[in-house]
């Protein structure tokens, strides 16, 4: 058995693994909430514990087995893995940085955040040129290619990305609550792409609702910072399932495709919906226009890249071959947006989902607000509010936050 027969019966093994761990964590904490609730607060630490260790074990060692499997499926891109995966590496640990900078400053986070900008910009143009280096006459190899319809398709979608980006509320990009949690969302999906109930032959699979907790992120904190990380998602996506062809090919297919996940969130984050059940509607909603999004960046990429892959004889053009191939991303919709309509209907997710919303909130127009609390129950906070080189603190008394 090679390496790519390993990597693939561990992906097998993770699916029956997430399973396996989702059930015994809702059966248990069944079990605490009604026989001993006084409880359930410490059971929730653990399980959240338990099934953050598990995704960032997963994450190290697929990752560790694809870098030993450096025979990409007659592609020829072994040394694309390294450039891409020096890019992940860059991304975390400038993460990191901005985290302890955050114990000693604000000023320290947003210095280490401009470094790791620049350090992850760096490292996408080195991407690409290695990228240009390998596919640059995309022609030669597959006649069927449309090297202008790819780079426009990019382009359009970059726009989008950047209009996403916009349609969000101001936001600070270096908090560090949004940082923690998005660097855990990052994790728990990638370990979950890996639990895999079909994947296609030109790339692309279903799997166990691994979109899910990037759109609960985005939910939580805001489109912003979703955009932010589901980009950083989709350059990891390639580390899994690198078919890559051309550079703008690759644009479509990971950083722009699952970049539109970002969008999700836009309708609970304005709140638009206020009615009782308006954040399952909202998060339903913006699910699915992220997800036709993502699936528009696939069908072109399709469309103007794989067309030399086309069945014409059963679709007749390549463009409803495209459309065809990839409608699994709306079975992985469903399964995602099933399950978080079964996480939303908690109350308690949404409250602590508010809550953890709340702390990484900052006022706009200048005006920074600084939460600091000691714990899941909001004990205590305090607001500082500089505005006009004055301060002003207010001090909100103990009491209980589970009313919104």
């Amino acid at each position: 058995m090679d390496l790519g027969d390993v990597f693939d019966k561990l992906g097998s093994t993770l699916l029956y693994a997430v399973i396996a761990l989702i059930g015994g964590i809702v059966l248990i904490g069944a079990l605490v909430y009604f026989v001993k609730r006084e409880k359930f607060a410490t059971f929730r630490k653990y399980a959240a514990g338990i099934s953050i260790g598990f995704a960032i074990a997963a994450v190290i060692a697929m990752s560790y087995l694809k870098g030993l499997d450096t025979s990409y499926e007659g592609q020829g891109k072994a040394l694309l893995f390294w450039p891409i995966m020096a890019e992940i590496i860059v991304v975390v640990v400038g993460m990191l940085c901005m985290l302890i900078c955050g114990i000693f400053s604000k000023k320290a986070v947003k210095i280490a955040g401009i470094c790791t900008a620049a350090g992850a910009l760096g490292g996408f143009i080195a991407i690409m040129v290695q990228m240009t280096k390998y596919f640059g006459d995309i022609k030669a190899d597959y006649p069927g290619a449309n090297l202008v319809g790819m780079i426009v398709s990019a382009v359009v979608f970059m726009l989008i990305t950047v209009g996403i980006f916009f349609l969000g509320k101001k936001a600070d990009l270096s908090d560090t609550r949004a940082l923690v949690y998005g660097a855990v969302a990052i994790a728990l999906s990638f370990a979950l792409s890996y639990a895999k109930f079909f994947e296609m032959p030109q790339g692309g699979s279903v799997t166990f609702a691994s979109l899910l907790p990037l759109m609960i992120y985005c939910c939580m904190f805001g489109t912003r910072r979703g955009v932010i990380v589901c980009l950083v998602y989709g350059v990891l996506q390639a580390v899994q399932d690198p078919w890559i062809l051309h550079p703008m090919q690759f644009l479509l297919d990971y950083p722009l495709a699952f970049g539109m996940i970002g969008i999700s969130g836009i309708f609970v984050e304005r709140k638009v919906f206020k009615f009782k059940g308006g954040t399952v509607v909202g998060f339903l909603l913006g699910g699915i226009i992220a997800v036709c999004l993502r699936y528009a960046c696939h069908v072109l990429s399709g469309v103007f890249a794989f067309a030399d892959w086309a069945d014409l004889d059963t679709y007749g053009t390549a463009a409803a071959y495209s459309l065809a191939y990839n409608s699994f991303a709306f079975i992985d919709m469903v399964i995602a947006l099933a399950a978080g309509v079964m996480v939303l209907c908690s109350k308690a997710f949404l409250d602590q989902m508010e809550r953890s919303s709340d702390r990484a909130t900052h006022a706009p127009d200048g005006e920074h607000i600084l939460l600091n609390d000691t714990d899941d129950d909001f004990e205590a906070q305090v607001f500082t509010v500089e505005s006009d080189g004055s301060n002003t603190t207010i001090e909100e008394p103990h009491g209980d936050t589970d009313e919104h």
